[in-house]
């Protein structure tokens, strides 16, 4: 959705109907004019004109001539004067994001204007209530301002005061997304504007360029964009200029150049500071934050979002807060951080749902029905009005004809001389009408080619798009087997581990684990080509030393090394060397580097990986070498072994070609670092990559994990073999109740593999599909669900959204699988709701372990439910639906805690839930039945009224439901290990 853009510009176009255009001259002029004005009614009328000529190049000034206003209006007792003074001093506030106090000073106005019948000063009112309002998030009540300001102005004949109001009904369509309805009063305000009211007209051109933009016909949204920024300079509106800035920035993000984009909103960012402009300093603040994670520098965004957060937040600034919401989540989600990527994500959800629910969007089209009731009763009404004209015209009829007749023949002398002189206009006509017609053909022309054009660019688009997606389902279709296949194979090798009868075994899944990992890295390198073509690779930079990396990498070659007896050596400078990188990309491209070393290396040979700082042409670089004693790489190959597909004549015939990925991969990744990469090789002396990197200053390091780069998912099965042998101990196998689990799973063979492997600890159901999964959930409560994401019928997404909104399931841990590893893909499955996610291929040991963590993290909180005196819903509860369910389970406790007839069967009914239903529901967050859970509530109210000492033993068990003391004290011994009477006397002794 659209931010403050369009809200900023309401307080440009609506500031009252009183202000005029802010040009130099006319700031010169009136300054002259109050020089010389008396204490008078005259001096408050131009005060409150200064208000609107300073109110956009220097907003204190304009403060300050409002408060004159104010003053001398009182003084004078001049009741229209005290009304525009509340008007320009309430625009201020405004203009600072103050808006409670905008709709108070505007309130402070009405009765003024109300006394006077002033239409264009109630119409002012209530403009500004309902920007006021706006901001805040009220659309419904906005809009009902709206269409009385509407009304107002419409009475008194103020076509400026209608145009700058459609403006505002049209933005809080553009907010509801109805974008064609908004273009529709967009169009009406500019229309009405025209010789009225420029500025308007200029802000209406921005609007308009902003739903162009929204609807991704981008060209279009620049074009208006510019032509409002142009008419804002003329008119030397600051304000204009910082919007349309702000505007144009993001649009330029979104075309992809970036470099204009940030040119842009820089220029915005600095004009708004000058004005001291808060909304516009947020909005430049936003799009600098949103350019950065479009450009993978997400950890930057956040010098941005952290500066805008405090000020939306200060001032209650819906559509401000709801970008800041949305950038924050996106930047968390982009640097691993996921559960605040959640936290925020959440936030924005729950603003953006408050902004536009049902009962909202049903107020703003009632009131908008109303108005239009009203206008179509008026011109029935004035329909009869002409009809009665025409009956009294008729009768009047007889009577001209006679005088017609007199008049006749004078007309007709002159007609003679008319004809001669219309024979001449008509051939002047027929000329002017040809010039009409070629300048239409023309016209149409263009127009033809333009939408040619962009056509065609909507197609190269479209086609980029289906390309991503054929990679993104091939990648999918080719994990899924790979899941098996490696999750397979690394229980083999752990059941074979300490076997020594077994080593041919184990030395022949070894080499099938190998494979099947080679397999995913080339799928993984075909994706990161695909994403590449279509802009979608972004690098997540950290500025670090590249040292430790290059030690873990090189090692996980040294078994391969030791095996071919070759020679591999690791040499580093002693210095830092300081780079701006992204850990996982430069991982790949060194680890193309050594594998095509290898591949091209005899066995007894020799490799060397070394990096030192250098410097070229004044410029300081890290420079990586990978140098091998093999056959070479032959003069007329060196160009071409960057291109993609390319592969070179192998010098080993027991050597199996490569697919000429690889390298084509680290080119463009290392270029995408803003670095080179370059050979020097001889046929039979060997080869050497060198690889050049920009150094980073010292002052731009940031954190980093300690082997110098985060872990990525797609070692989470590689390395793990050597690395996790000690596996997750299954739960407790002394329970005669063992968790519920659900899979649900379209894969036959992937749901046969996880319930094999999940069995021995689980209760096991299975589903086919998210439809069939949701109804055995729904019935069964399971205590923990594993789905897949791609499913036919109803997808993983669907699934745990209804799981995670129904309440009868909200409280079940849900873990997301999907071969979608890409980074936005993870945050979709976070922000629906999922407790955990994992990408396949996945290591079954870790499904194993995430799975108990999710289930002895719900049982932690039912041990801390039971054994804690107070606890509030939120604190046992991992979402809003199950903590307000628990308000509301809590809250009939309360209620019927003296009444000791109160059943599990009422109980039931009085949450809406069946007995059994809540008896699951109930189980689930707490570990405790219905009936138990009002007994241990009883319990607990009980020992808090024995601590506070406010009544007997006996008044106290009475009073929470026991009809039997000795019951009473059974119950609370079992509970608190102690009776009534001693708990109470412990309460008393001083600690």
């Amino acid at each position: 959705m659209k931010s403050i853009r369009s809200l900023l510009l309401g307080v440009i176009l609506l500031i009252t109907s009183h202000l005029v255009s802010a040009q130099q001259s006319k700031r010169d002029s009136l300054e002259n004019l109050l020089t010389h004005a008396g204490m008078d009614t005259n001096r408050v009328i131009l005060l409150n004109k200064a208000v609107g000529l300073y109110f956009s190049n220097n907003p204190q000034k304009a403060k300050q001539y409002a408060e004159q206003a104010s003053r001398l209006a009182q003084q004078l007792g001049y009741s229209r004067g005290i009304g525009r003074s509340y008007l320009s001093l309430g625009v201020y506030f405004w203009s600072q994001g103050q808006y409670q106090q905008a709709i108070q000073l505007a309130n402070k106005a009405l009765p003024y204007f109300e006394k006077l019948n002033d239409q264009n000063g109630l119409s002012s009112v209530y403009s500004n209530i309902g920007l006021s309002l706006r901001a805040l998030g009220d659309f419904s009540q906005a809009t009902s301002y709206y269409f009385k300001s509407l009304r107002a102005s419409e009475k008194a004949g103020d076509l400026g005061g209608v145009a700058k109001t459609y403006n505002n009904i049209g933005i809080v369509f553009k907010y509801q997304e109805k974008y064609d309805h908004a273009l529709y009063y967009y169009w009406q305000s500019f229309r009405k504007s025209a010789g009225v009211d420029p500025r308007n007209q200029a802000g209406a051109l921005a609007n308009i360029g902003v739903i162009y933009q929204l609807k991704k016909d981008n060209l279009k949204a620049i074009t208006y964009l510019i032509q409002a920024r142009n008419r804002f300079a003329a008119l030397n509106e600051p304000m204009g200029l910082v919007i349309c800035d702000n505007d144009l920035g993001e649009t330029y993000c979104r075309i992809k150049q970036y470099d204009k984009a940030e040119t842009t909103v820089q220029r915005a960012l600095q004009a708004a500071t000058r004005l001291s402009y808060t909304p516009g300093i947020v909005s430049s603040l936003l799009s600098l934050g949103e350019i950065r994670l479009q450009t993978g520098r997400a950890a930057e965004s956040f010098d941005f979002f952290n500066k805008a957060l405090p000020m939306v937040e200060t001032v209650k600034q819906q559509a401000g807060r709801l970008r800041t919401y949305k950038g924050l989540a996106t930047a968390h989600a982009q640097t691993g951080e996921y559960a605040k990527a959640y936290q925020f994500q959440s936030k924005w959800v729950a603003l953006k749902d408050s902004a536009f629910n049902e009962e909202s969007i049903k107020k703003i089209a009632g009131v908008q029905a109303e108005y239009q009731s009203e206008k179509k009763q008026a011109e029935i009404e004035l329909l009869k009005k002409d009809q009665q004209v025409d009956r009294l015209w008729r009768n009047t009829v007889g009577a001209g004809l006679l005088a017609a007749l007199i008049i006749a023949g004078l007309v007709v002398s002159r007609q003679r001389l008319k004809i001669r002189n219309d024979q001449v206009l008509l051939t002047q006509g027929k000329v002017v009408a040809e010039k009409n017609q070629q300048l239409e053909v023309q016209t149409q022309l263009l127009e033809s080619q333009a939408i040619v054009l962009t056509t065609q660019a909507q197609q190269l688009q479209e086609l980029d798009e289906a390309k991503t997606r054929f990679f993104t389902n091939v990648t999918h279709e080719f994990r899924t087997p790979l899941t098996l296949i490696i999750g397979t194979l690394s229980e083999k090798l752990h059941g074979l581990a300490d076997k020594a009868e077994t080593v041919i075994r184990r030395t022949e899944v070894t080499v099938m684990y190998r494979n099947a990992e080679r397999l995913l890295q080339l799928i993984n390198q075909l994706l990161d080509l695909s994403k590449l073509e279509s802009g979608q690779l972004h690098l997540h930079l950290q500025t670090d030393d590249v040292k430790p990396l290059l030690n873990v990498v090189t090692a996980l070659f040294s078994s391969t090394a030791e095996q071919r007896n070759i020679r591999l050596s690791v040499q580093l400078s002693p210095e830092r060397l300081l780079v701006s990188h992204d850990a996982d990309q430069l991982e790949k491209v060194v680890t193309n580097l050594l594998s095509n070393a290898f591949k091209f290396t005899p066995d007894g040979g020799e490799i060397t990986v070394q990096a030192e700082p250098i410097q070229v042409d004044d410029a300081a670089f890290v420079q990586i070498t990978v140098d091998d004693s093999g056959m070479g790489i032959a003069a007329e190959q060196t160009d071409k072994v960057f291109e993609r597909f390319y592969q070179g004549a192998s010098p080993r015939m027991d050597r199996q070609p490569g697919t000429g990925v690889g390298l084509s991969l680290v080119k463009e990744i290392v270029e995408l670092h803003k670095g080179t990469i370059t050979i020097d090789s001889k046929p039979g002396a060997g080869a050497r990559f060198v690889v050049l990197l920009p150094v980073a200053g010292p002052e731009t390091v940031t954190a980093s994990s300690p082997t110098g780069r985060p872990q990525s998912a797609n070692h989470i099965v590689s390395v793990t073999i050597q690395d996790q042998l000690s596996a997750a101990a299954p739960l407790d196998k002394g329970r005669t109740n063992q968790p519920l689990l659900l899979i649900v799973e379209d894969n036959d063979d992937v749901r046969t593999f996880i319930r094999n492997l999940m069995q021995s600890t689980y209760q096991v159901l299975e589903s086919e599909n998210g439809r069939a999964g949701l109804k055995l959930a729904q019935e069964q409560l399971p205590d923990l669900i594993i789905s897949d994401w791609m499913m036919p019928d109803m997808d993983g997404i669907e699934l745990c959204h209804r799981i995670k909104t129904d309440e009868r399931t909200s409280h079940i841990p849900f873990v997301l699988l999907t071969a979608l590893s890409t980074q936005d893909k993870r945050l979709t499955g976070l922000q629906t709701g999922a407790d955990d996610y994992l990408t396949k291929p996945f290591d079954a040991r870790e499904l194993l372990i995430r799975s108990r963590n999710l289930i002895d993290t719900r049982r932690q909180l039912h041990e801390r439910f039971k054994r804690e005196i107070r606890i509030q819903p939120k604190e046992i509860t991992a979402t809003s639906a199950d903590e307000k369910f628990m308000a509301r389970v809590m809250t009939i406790v309360e209620t019927n805690l003296g009444n000791a007839d109160f059943s599990a069967e009422q109980f039931g009914q009085e949450v809406g839930l069946s007995r059994m239903q809540l008896h699951r529901k109930l189980v689930g967050l707490t570990g405790v039945a219905a009936s138990d859970f009002m007994r241990l509530m009883r319990l607990k109210r009980a020992a808090q009224h024995l601590e506070g000492r406010t009544g007997s033993v006996s008044e106290i068990a009475y009073g929470v439901g026991f009809n039997s003391l000795s019951y009473f004290a059974k119950c609370f011994r079992e509970q608190f290990g102690m009776l009534p009477t001693d708990y109470q006397n412990k309460a008393r002794t001083p600690a």
